[in-house]
């Protein structure tokens, strides 16, 4: 599941920057500041486990545009989307990463701020500027289920492959040094012995997980490309000759 937010602010500049030799006749000087921020989380199937960041990113874009007086001027909440004047300012600001819905939405009040500065500008002959903050947030929620399923198995197979050769061992809950629960989800292994569909693998450093929590946690590994290191103490999770013949 995927929602995007956004917000934007524009404002005029007073005093333009722009050398007045430098001048475009009947022309706007758009400063277009631009942030996403992408983040991905994991929403556990447990009703009692909280959601976790997996990983998020951030993209900065920084660009100036010239803009033709009279169509920034016309647009307004009713201008027509399918319109010349739209598809010109869409090809305008092409090099941007802000999708065509965004940037729909953010026209009119561009517009607006272009009139108010007509509006009174007078004989003032500098090319006038307008800055634009545009902020946008994507959200990327992943159930906890997902990260280990069969048709996702099939799809890293690399890494179903690394599973495969860690040791099963059976876990005694009669001897006192046996570990007890998964480190990663926090789960006893009791039941997980009697569900053959549910198995239990020991790392290289001798810690003991969920076969699917360690595939999880392998994912994540591979997809911030970091080193397949042991979530409790970061020891390599398989020996140096199985990496080696990976």
């Amino acid at each position: 599941m995927e929602f995007t937010s956004f917000s934007w602010e524009i404002n005029s500049i007073e005093d333009p920057s722009i050398p007045q030799d430098l001048c475009f006749d009947d022309c706007f000087s758009i400063i277009f500041s631009f942030t996403k921020e992408l983040i991905q989380i994991t929403q556990p199937t447990s009703p009692t486990s909280d959601s976790e960041v997996d990983f998020s990113s951030t993209t900065l874009a920084n660009e100036a545009f010239l803009v033709p007086s009279d169509i920034l001027c016309n647009c307004t909440p009713f201008t027509d989307l399918n319109g010349e004047n739209t598809a010109f300012l869409h090809d305008v600001f092409s090099s941007l990463p802000v999708s065509h819905q965004i940037l729909d939405q953010i026209l009119p009040a561009m517009g607006e701020t272009a009139r108010t500065i007509r509006s009174h500008e007078g004989c003032n002959s500098s090319m006038p500027e307008i800055v634009v903050n545009l902020y946008v947030t994507t959200h990327i929620v992943v159930e906890d289920s997902d990260f280990y399923n069969d048709d996702l198995r099939q799809n890293v197979p690399e890494l179903a492959q690394l599973v495969n050769l860690l040791e099963r061992p059976r876990i005694d809950k009669q001897e006192d040094d046996a570990e007890q629960q998964c480190a990663i989800c926090l789960e006893e292994f009791g039941q997980s012995i009697e569900d053959s569909s549910v198995e239990v693998v020991r790392t290289n450093c001798s810690h003991v997980f969920h076969e699917s929590c360690i595939f999880r946690w392998l994912r994540r590994c591979a997809d911030r490309q970091s080193p397949y290191s042991c979530p409790l103490c970061r020891c390599s999770i398989f020996p140096t000759s199985q990496m080696d013949d990976e």
